[in-house]
């Protein structure tokens, strides 16, 4: 029997208000439910609200799930890279707290682990409209939206990491590992070019999941100035490891993206 380990990172939001975790304990592979395969829910808290680390951690000791919390903040990168290295598991699966983990994807991931050998694995992450957000192609300088995919193996895609598979013992062995360098934004972008540089293809699950990404639209204008100067020094840093030549384009690319976005700068609301 494989071992699956479901990886939902979370901050400062309830347990219970996570859809990622309140979808996958109302599916098949929640506890005995499913004994053909094992699929263990692992919930990692970066909360710093100690009232909802203390519920959080309450509710996973009373629901099975596993509770971990290293007394930080973690980047995201230290957190995957933990489980990839430091736990006994087959496949992990990386979640943000807000996704829909149907029966659907299980299925379509567990069937797939059984059936082909593949170093990781992706579903492809839609709009309500029905629009492609993920995978994507990766241009000089940004990504490139695609219209439509096949599910197979694929090769120079960039990916979001919700709902990404990795087979740990392949991953492992061609020495490929999480930039620890990068906290937030980015480090799907470079975990898949450093997958492309080493030639190793993705494999598109046959699985949709539907994904609103407007949420980042009604966050305060401090914490969109806060994403976008991560996004931008992440950026920085993957151009650089690609080549001078991608350093300087995406150098000479900023100042177009600091315009477009110069709203952000013009209050300090």
């Amino acid at each position: 029997m494989r071992k699956f380990i479901l990886l939902c990172v979370l901050y400062n939001k309830k347990c219970d208000e996570s859809e990622t975790i309140e979808s996958f304990c109302s599916s098949d592979y929640y506890l005995p439910k499913n004994n053909k395969v094992e699929v263990e829910l692992h919930v990692w808290d970066n909360s710093t609200d100690n009232v909802v680390f203390e519920y959080n951690k309450k509710y996973c000791d009373n629901n099975d799930i596993h509770h971990h919390f290293n007394g930080n903040n973690e980047f995201l990168s230290v957190v995957y890279n933990k489980f990839l290295h430091e736990y006994n598991s087959d496949f992990i699966l990386i979640f943000d707290d807000d996704s829909n983990v149907s029966n659907e994807y299980l299925n379509g991931v567990t069937r797939a682990a059984e059936e082909v050998e593949f170093h990781v694995g992706i579903p492809k992450i839609v709009s309500q409209l029905g629009s492609i957000y993920s995978p994507a192609k990766f241009g000089l300088v940004k990504g490139k939206h695609i219209n439509d995919i096949s599910c197979g193996f694929h090769s120079g895609l960039v990916a979001i990491s919700s709902g990404m598979v990795v087979n740990c013992k392949k991953v492992i062995s061609e020495k490929i590992s999480f930039d620890e360098k990068l906290n937030l934004y980015g480090i799907d972008t470079d975990f898949f070019l450093c997958l492309a540089r080493k030639g190793i293809p993705l494999y598109v699950f046959d699985v949709n999941i539907s994904h609103d990404l407007s949420v980042f639209n009604i966050e305060s204008k401090k914490v969109k100035r806060k994403r976008f100067l991560n996004l931008i020094k992440s950026n920085v840093h993957i151009a650089k490891k690609r080549s001078n030549f991608h350093l300087l384009l995406f150098l000479l690319y900023i100042p177009l993206v600091f315009i477009k976005n110069i709203k952000l700068f013009t209050t300090n609301s």
